[in-house]
């Protein structure tokens, strides 16, 4: 491939052969620079991105950019949950501040601006973090279609993830929530049988929707996590679970069993009562035969679970600050506590990422550490009590 510099005016340009198209010899010329070296390094990097099959973006805007990577990309490939997440973060976020920029004249200092007008907005750290990850995830796609040759993202911090500290319930606390129910009044009896579920397993509430009688395994003691039943953008839906990962299988005690069981002849019984008018709960066309269900048989909308916790704390006068999703670090905390392994702690929480339990739960690991080492020491002594130094004070 031939090209070449030349000045016209006070303006330097460059220019390079593309080979025939159509009969006719084609030349694609660009301004360069104000002198000739700025010109010749234009001429290299544009021979480069052609070579590489590299296609300058004409007037596409970010955030014309965006919309056709949320709308072809993301709500394809992705839950529709995420879909909406990431819509709201571009609407209220992303396009305000850079939406108007062109495409291919996209820089860092425009997404740190945007992180820093973001930032005095007082998002939370978890937030913008998120934040970054869209914008992220969006330039490194435009990255493989060639549309910019380079994500200005990585040129910049990645904000840092407020650090997090569970909040837990005490086995007393818990009881005392549960023997405030009522379970003559069916809204308290399911959800007291949710919160039993919960404590046991650890699930997530859209998890805990989503359960099905034939995710029950009763002869093996086996519950499958399989399905997310989740409220987005002003509807309830059904999905596969958050990741891979969160499609577990967990062993249940056999108290559970029994309250399953106990529930399923209530259910039944309801079947009858209500005959026709026992509400079929469809979803994509599919029928779901959900454990969770009011009286007449319709899913309990995920939004409950957290509504009525928050109505129960608060006529208890509860000095803690806990949400349902906190019944799931409690049951972590539990089982730590009991010294269970933190790898079978990620595989029921259905973490993909173990770091994600140690991190979550590294105030517990501290306890579990001054456990070991007062084991050690107690074997370093020969299992006597280590002598203090007489001059210690």
């Amino acid at each position: 491939m031939t090209g070449g510099v030349r000045k016209r005016g006070s303006v330097w340009y460059y220019y390079f052969e593309v080979g025939a198209i159509g009969g006719k010899r084609k030349r694609i010329e660009r301004r360069g620079g104000k002198t000739k070296k700025e010109a010749q390094t234009a001429l290299a990097e544009a021979i480069v991105k052609f070579n590489t099959g590299y296609v300058e973006p004409k007037k596409e805007t970010v955030g014309d950019y965006l919309n056709n990577w949320l709308e072809n990309h993301i709500k394809e490939n992705r839950k529709i949950s995420t879909y909406h997440r990431y819509r709201e973060f571009i609407r209220n976020n992303i396009n305000p501040n850079i939406g108007n920029i062109m495409l291919k004249d996209i820089k860092p200092i425009h997404i740190e601006n945007m992180i820093l007008t973001a930032k005095r907005k007082k998002l939370s750290g978890t937030t913008l973090q998120s934040l970054y990850g869209v914008i992220n995830s969006a330039f490194n796609k435009a990255v493989k279609l060639q549309v910019i040759n380079n994500n200005p993202c990585k040129y910049i911090d990645r904000p840092k993830r407020d650090k997090f500290v569970a909040s837990v319930l005490t086995v007393e606390e818990f009881n005392t929530i549960i023997d405030s129910l009522d379970e003559t009044i069916y809204y308290d009896y399911a959800f007291k049988l949710g919160l039993n579920i919960v404590i046991e397993l650890g699930l997530r509430r859209g998890e805990l929707g989503g359960l099905e009688w034939e995710n029950v395994d009763f002869n093996n003691h086996c519950i499958n996590i399989k399905n997310n039943l989740t409220y987005s953008n002003g509807r309830v839906m059904i999905g596969t679970t958050k990741t891979d990962e969160s499609e577990r299988t967990l062993y249940i005690s056999d108290n559970l069993i029994r309250i399953l069981k106990e529930h399923k002849k209530i259910q039944n019984k309801n079947k009858v009562k209500y005959g026709p008018d026992y509400i079929d709960n469809v979803f994509n066309g599919k029928k779901f035969d959900f454990i969770m269900t009011w009286e007449n048989g319709h899913y309990v909308h995920p939004n409950y679970y957290t509504s009525k916790f928050r109505k129960i704390l608060n006529s208890m006068e509860f000095e803690k600050s806990i949400r349902f999703h906190d019944l799931r670090h409690t049951n972590a905390s539990l089982l730590l506590e009991q010294g269970v392994d933190f790898k079978v702690i990620q595989t029921r929480l259905g973490h993909s990422d173990i770091n994600t339990t140690l991190n979550i739960y590294s105030h517990i690991n501290l306890k579990m550490q001054q456990n070991a080492t007062e084991k050690l020491a107690a074997v370093l002594s020969g299992g006597k009590p280590v002598a203090k130094n007489k001059n210690s004070h």
